[in-house]
């Protein structure tokens, strides 16, 4: 049978364990916000660049 001192030292290492799976998904969300954030820059970018292209094209064929 377990004694005390066994029971003790099962709770901590699932606390821990606990813990650590917290801090793992945690890190995971801010890294994919990060990551999306970053696309989403590019992104902006890209579009930004297509209206503008896209308005020399009208004011080409308008002459």
């Amino acid at each position: 049978m377990l004694n005390s001192g066994w029971i003790f030292v099962i709770a901590v290492a699932l606390g821990v364990a606990m813990v650590m799976v917290i801090l793992v998904l945690v890190v995971i969300i801010v890294f994919q916000r990060w990551r999306i954030s970053d696309c989403n820059v590019h992104l902006e970018k890209f579009i930004t660049e297509n209206i503008e292209l896209r308005e020399k094209i009208r004011r080409v064929r308008a002459l």
